[in-house]
């Protein structure tokens, strides 16, 4: 069955900073829910976010710098989301600039913004959110896209985007068009002994392996996924199931899905992702991509006001690195390691630009407790990106990047 977004809204409609904060702002912070909006190959941040018009070092797109709510953006009558989501969000909106990635390859930027480290075994910051304040959910960590790194925090992920597990682990007979219907649905007692048989293996494994701390942490992962497995069925059973199974890039219907899921407290995060924006030919596509993002933008915005959700869920739109200044022979633009990102919604300190890039796009200095470039100040590294967003949903960020100072100036 294909994937379309009315019948994904029909299925879903059911579901219907730091270590300044005191105990009762970190406890009202740690009740916002987070959504990530991942634009994966890596934009050009001069179509927007970074304006360099009439550069003589930046091939920069055509446009007119236009402030909303105090922040520069490029607009052009190309890209009219662009204006449309500033002119209605930006006073709730934080932009970001000078995010120093450190790489120029994609699996390593997309391990360091998404992880804050360059080590593909940690968890991402919305998978180490959804578990410090939502793993008692049925999906602590809702995730539309492909991309998402959840590491040791695996158990608490269910990963819908590319074919739906999600309708698949609730229907199994429908996983698999060729199986006959009904082969693999089970009655409730055989449920019960399988679920029986799991357990007593996972006991039998932790008693004989159980004393690497790693392993006992997978076992352990293991046991937690089956419990969580018997919460989503429960909740499908009474919310009403999850739509038709399939897969869509279209970030429209991820939208419609994730604020479902989120307004029926299914999750507590959840991750969107719109590919292809590796415009190493033609980065004039790049224009075409920006207007996409920010329709789904707004119309995300919109559908999370209507929900009541807006004041409760802070969302970070980010690329896993930006593009060269200047264009390659293909009138492409190639990989560069400073990027930005977008932040609106709950706790946001909003209406300003944070960081900045210089006339070259290198990053330069910041402040990271107000967010203004100074000299001397650090280059804004993804950790510091990552420490000031787990604070913007009520995390401590020194539990999980000791030593790092976070980005407080993300933080109203």
């Amino acid at each position: 069955m294909s994937l379309t977004r009315r019948s994904l809204i029909t299925g879903s409609a059911a579901l219907a900073g730091a270590a300044a904060m005191g105990g009762s702002a970190r406890a009202q912070a740690a009740s916002r829910k987070l959504l990530i909006v991942l634009a994966s190959g890596g934009w050009d941040p001069t179509y927007a976010l970074d304006p360099k018009p009439g550069s003589s070092v930046v091939d920069a797109p055509a446009g007119t710098v236009q402030e909303f709510s105090g922040i520069p953006v490029l607009t052009d009558a190309a890209r009219p989301s662009v204006s449309d989501f500033f002119t209605r969000y930006g006073e709730r909106t934080a932009v970001v600039n000078g995010v120093q990635v450190r790489s120029f390859v994609h699996a390593d930027c997309m391990k360091r913004i998404l992880t804050g480290t360059a080590n593909d075994q940690n968890a991402d910051f919305g998978a180490l959110a959804a578990f410090d304040t939502g793993r008692e959910l049925p999906v602590p960590y809702l995730v539309l896209g492909m991309s998402a790194m959840s590491g040791p925090l695996a158990s608490i992920t269910s990963r819908a985007g590319t074919t739906n597990q999600l309708s698949s682990l609730l229907l199994p007979n429908a996983a698999d068009p060729f199986l006959p219907a009904a082969a693999l649905a089970p009655s409730e007692g055989e449920d019960t002994l399988v679920r029986q048989y799991l357990d007593a293996a996972a006991a039998r494994e932790q008693a004989l392996r159980g004393m690497h701390a790693s392993t006992a942490r997978q076992i352990d992962s293991f046991t937690q996924s089956l419990d969580r497995s018997d919460l989503l069925r429960r909740f499908a059973k009474e919310r009403g199931g999850f739509g038709a199974r399939g897969y869509t890039p279209d970030l429209m219907v991820q939208v419609d899905v994730a604020v479902s899921a989120l307004h029926g407290d299914l999750c507590q995060v959840a991750m969107l992702e719109l590919p292809n924006w590796d415009t190493h030919q033609n980065n004039a596509q790049q224009g075409p991509m920006h207007e996409a993002l920010y329709a789904a933008l707004v119309h995300l915005a919109d559908s999370l006001d209507e929900s009541a959700l807006l004041e409760r869920t802070a969302v970070v739109v980010l690329s896993e690195m930006g593009r060269t200044p200047k264009l390659n022979s293909a009138m492409g633009k190639d990989h560069w390691p400073v990027t930005s990102c977008l932040v609106f919604g709950a706790g946001v300190a909003g209406g300003k630009t944070i960081g900045a890039s210089d006339g070259a796009q290198n990053a330069l200095g910041v402040n990271l407790a107000t967010g203004a470039v100074e000299e001397g100040g650090t280059q804004l590294q993804t950790a510091n990106l990552a420490g000031g967003l787990l604070s913007l949903v009520g995390v401590d960020p020194a539990q999980h990047f000791a030593g790092v100072e976070p980005l407080n100036a993300l933080v109203a």
